[in-house]
């Protein structure tokens, strides 16, 4: 018997006659701290029955414990002074407390069904252990489906299926899971001793599942169980991600030939494969030397750790000694099961697909904005969302912010399936892909619902007997943006996309709307009627920004008063009223300054842009010092006006909701808006703020000086401004309440189909 080895005791696995397993997740990481928050983050989504979450750290101080304080006392940790994996995983077997132990790399994102059927593969009493398919980083392709290894731990990829034929002892080529993505009966693996310790990285899970099947147990794949695998920077690989450190893997290839194979090869041929190896291995540094992605200095390391290789591989495989913990090892270290707590929504987890052609990071409108908030307090609230969005180079699945975000590259063979009478080509494309996407989606769970904007006629594609209700979402119609574009009228696009939003306000089993302006505009533009019965209301919803980083804005004199306006610089945002309103305000009152954030670049009616129109005006003059344009700015600086204004000036002629409104409200700052659109259900009469006409310079003026002149009610209408958003526009509530119109739609819709 090896040292360290644990006697064969199969009534450790006398529960695998049962269909109740516990399952503990292990997670070993060492110098990714991002990726391990990725990766628990992921682990909330995981439906099914109780798991427990075991992460053992590696010696880097380098974040992850700042990571794992905010799991305190949600999942076990242990630590690994030493970075050798199959240390760690020995750790976590003996902290684990499941009858099954599933490993996860820490840059490896399950899909919410995974646990569940990995661990179907276990009712077989005679599985040892079970893994399952793993996508490249891209989150599209495959990194590893089915495959086998051979003794000399040579891999064969081209399996189109599972091979359970092979899974008996001492088969020359056995079943084999990706690390990655690898499960294995703790019973088994207190057989045969856990991992081998000499295998500090490379070949760990090779050499115990080898050992397992000679054990006398089954491994199973499993077509599904998905994983995406990042296979983000390490130790042993670059930000390229190529090898940059070969010595453990050169090691372990010759160990686990010498301990593995010497029962089906000669010494000499186990010599040989390791030469042709070497050569494969410095063909592959060779070129990333040549492309610039390793130093000439790697080449000559290169061998330098082929040479040490050699000699301990050698030493450690002829001696036969295997580096396994001792039998005391695995005794009392498990503590008790600790179920991973994870959001239970009202009424189950459902999975929700939201269509945007925009998305963040990088420069998004309104409705990438909203979408962003809604999908992940949807995903806060336990359930799966997947947001469908465009990319202008390759398809890729990430899973960001607890959302699984797919950018989308629409193909000519999209168009047929998005097209209407005359649509555009590019809009048939990008909406035939949502489709298709959507379809791929729901081949894995039951999609609820899919949520699409008006706009762009993005659930286009989605309409005509596609068996998942679809929800438009009324954001501002083409023709009420061609009110503020009239010179950008084309009758050949306007005629076939006006046709298609109409069917996309009256078809769809859903229609939502963040007030009801909106639907009173759209219908008397459109001369439709909305059906009552499938039309929703829930106000937008924002996250709470008051805590968040932000950029102090440029100063203003001691005891100034800002007032600030966000938004485009044209007339539907009511820039021409407030420039003139600011004529007369900021002359009375010296010391008041106008803060100007968004695009100043649309022309007016005359060619000009406002800004150059006022800083050309000479009755402007006086003030222009006091008038600050600033553009466009990103977030942070963004939310540094808001916490700087003294007033939110929105003089718009029309906002379908006004969120601007709402992210001033949750500074406590008191707005003034117009009677116009949305912005009375945002702000109330003289509740969070004042309102204006429209398109009136004097009652915009006398509003702005009602509220510089009363200090005490700018203080009331602040605090109350605040209080309004806690109430009625979290991004929580959002979510709440549109998670229960989906619901009613769904219902609806099965009614009508049955």
């Amino acid at each position: 018997m090896k040292r360290g080895h644990t006697p064969p005791d199969r009534a450790l696995g006398a529960e695998a006659a049962s269909d109740v397993l516990s399952v503990s997740i292990v997670v070993c990481t060492d110098g990714r701290p991002k990726a391990l928050a990725a990766t628990l983050q992921s682990l909330l989504g995981l439906v099914g029955a109780a798991f427990e979450v075991v992460v053992v750290r590696g010696p880097s101080e380098d974040g992850i414990a700042e990571v794992l304080e905010q799991w305190r006392g949600r999942i076990k940790v242990a630590r690994n002074d030493r970075r050798n994996l199959s240390a760690s995983r020995n750790l976590g077997i003996a902290a684990a407390s499941g009858d099954i132990i599933a490993f996860l790399d820490d840059d490896a994102i399950p899909e919410p069904e995974w646990l569940v059927e990995l661990a179907a593969a276990y009712r077989d009493p005679k599985v040892g252990g079970a893994g399952g398919f793993v996508y490249n980083p891209d989150g599209v392709s495959f990194q590893y489906r089915f495959g086998t290894v051979n003794r000399l731990g040579r891999a064969n990829l081209d399996w189109r299926r599972a091979a359970p034929e092979l899974s008996f002892p001492y088969s020359e080529n056995f079943p084999h899971p990706l690390g990655a993505n690898s499960s294995y009966r703790r019973a088994a693996l207190l057989e045969i001793g856990g991992f081998d310790e000499e295998f500090d990285y490379y070949l760990d899970e090779t050499d115990v599942t080898v050992r397992i099947i000679d054990a006398g147990w089954r491994m199973a794949q499993v077509e599904g169980a998905y994983v995406h695998h990042k296979y983000m920077p390490s130790a042993l690989r670059n930000q390229e991600r190529v090898i940059c450190s070969w010595y453990s893997i050169l090691k372990n290839h010759l160990y686990f030939g010498l301990l593995n194979g010497r029962s089906h090869h000669s010494f000499n041929g186990i010599v040989e494969d390791f030469r042709a190896f070497i050569a494969t291995l410095s063909h592959g540094a060779d070129w990333a030397v040549g492309a610039g992605k390793l130093a000439e200095a790697d080449r000559t390391r290169f061998w330098q750790e082929v040479d040490a290789a050699w000699l301990e591989g050698m030493r450690r495989g002829i001696s036969g000694d295997r580096r396994l913990p001792a039998h005391a090892f695995w005794q009392g270290k498990s503590e008790p099961f600790l179920p991973f707590v994870r959001p239970r929504p009202k009424g189950g987890r459902k999975c929700f697909c939201f269509l945007s052609q925009t998305y963040p990071p990088g420069p998004v409108g309104g409705i990438a904005r909203y979408t962003h908030v809604l999908a992940r307090a949807v995903a806060d609230a336990g359930h799966q969302v997947h947001v469908l969005t465009a990319s202008s180079t390759h398809d890729h699945i990430d899973f960001e912010e607890g959302v699984w975000v797919h950018r989308l590259a629409p193909s000519r063979d999209d168009i047929q399936k998005g097209t209407g009478p005359g649509v555009p080509a590019h809009i048939a494309a990008y909406s035939g892909r949502m489709r298709r996407e959507v379809l791929s989606i729901a081949q894995k769970r039951p999609v609820e619902v899919v949520f699409a904007p008006i706009w762009d006629c993005e659930g286009l594609a989605l309409l005509d007997d596609f068996g998942i209700p679809l929800v438009t979402n009324l954001v501002t119609p083409l023709l009420s943006w061609l009110k503020d574009h009239p010179k950008m009228v084309d009758a050949a696009f306007v005629a076939p996309m006006l046709a298609q939003e109409k069917r996309l306000m009256v078809e769809p089993a859903g229609i939502l709307a963040s007030s009801k302006a909106i639907v009173d505009e759209i219908e008397a533009d459109y001369g439709i009627g909305i059906d009552r019965d499938r039309l929703g209301f829930v106000p937008y919803g924002l996250d709470d920004w008051t805590a968040l980083p932000f950029v102090e804005p440029d100063p203003v004199p001691e005891g100034a008063l800002r007032l600030l306006f966000v938004g485009r610089l044209e007339a539907r945002k009511g820039i021409d009223v407030l420039l003139a309103a600011a004529m007369q305000v900021l002359c009375s009152h010296p010391n008041v300054h106008l803060d100007l954030v968004g695009d100043d670049r649309i022309p007016a009616p005359d060619g000009r842009t406002y800004r150059e129109a006022f800083l050309a005006e000479p009755a402007a003059q006086p003030i222009v010092p006091r008038v600050h344009f600033h553009g466009p700015v990103n977030e942070e600086q963004l939310r540094g006006f808001y916490r700087s204004c003294t007033i939110l000036v929105t003089p718009s002629r029309f906002e379908s909701f006004g969120l601007m409104l709402v992210e001033a409200m949750m500074f406590a700052k008191p707005v003034i808006g117009c009677r116009a659109g949305g912005m009375p259900e945002v702000v109330g009469d003289r509740i969070a703020g004042l309102l204006a006409e429209p398109g009136d310079v004097d009652s915009l003026v006398a509003c702005i000086e009602e509220l510089i002149d009363d200090p005490s009610l700018r203080a009331d209408l602040g605090k109350a401004a605040r209080d309004r958003y806690e109430t009625s526009f979290s991004a929580t509530r959002m979510a709440e309440e549109i998670v229960q119109f989906f619901a009613r739609t769904a219902r609806a819709e099965a009614e009508v189909r049955s």
